[in-house]
């Protein structure tokens, strides 16, 4: 399970992208950038939160004012349970950012017994 990982990556949120941190803007919150976080982690910010793809799963963390947390529900870690029309564009642009850096820097994974891609997997 993901959860003692993303814990890690929530603390290290608040540590490196809080409203005292160069990475962090009180007026656009964080820069809309794909980071590596280690070798099958990426973190893709957008306006109100981070969308983090641990190997091909993809997790949402939350994030207020410079504040970084999680929920969990169940087997459900890290879920938004509320979502503003007014994010949606920052969130679309953050998921396409991440795609495209996972093709980029992932392995991709084949259909059984195809050459056509299903995945990429970090």
């Amino acid at each position: 399970m993901d959860k003692e990982k993303l814990q890690e990556i929530v603390d290290w949120l608040n540590e490196n992208y809080n409203q005292d941190s160069e990475n962090y803007s009180i007026f656009f919150g964080s820069k809309p950038e794909v980071i590596k976080y280690d070798e099958h982690t990426a973190i893709s910010f957008w306006a109100c939160g981070a969308i983090v793809c641990i190997h091909h799963y993809l997790y949402f963390i939350e994030e207020d004012d410079g504040n970084w947390f999680m929920q969990e529900e169940g087997r459900c870690y890290a879920f938004q349970t509320m979502f503003s029309v007014a994010w949606a564009e920052s969130f679309a642009n953050a998921m396409k950012n991440l795609k495209e850096y996972t093709e980029k820097n992932g392995k991709p994974i084949y259909y059984s017994g195809t050459q056509t891609i299903c995945h990429y997997v970090l």
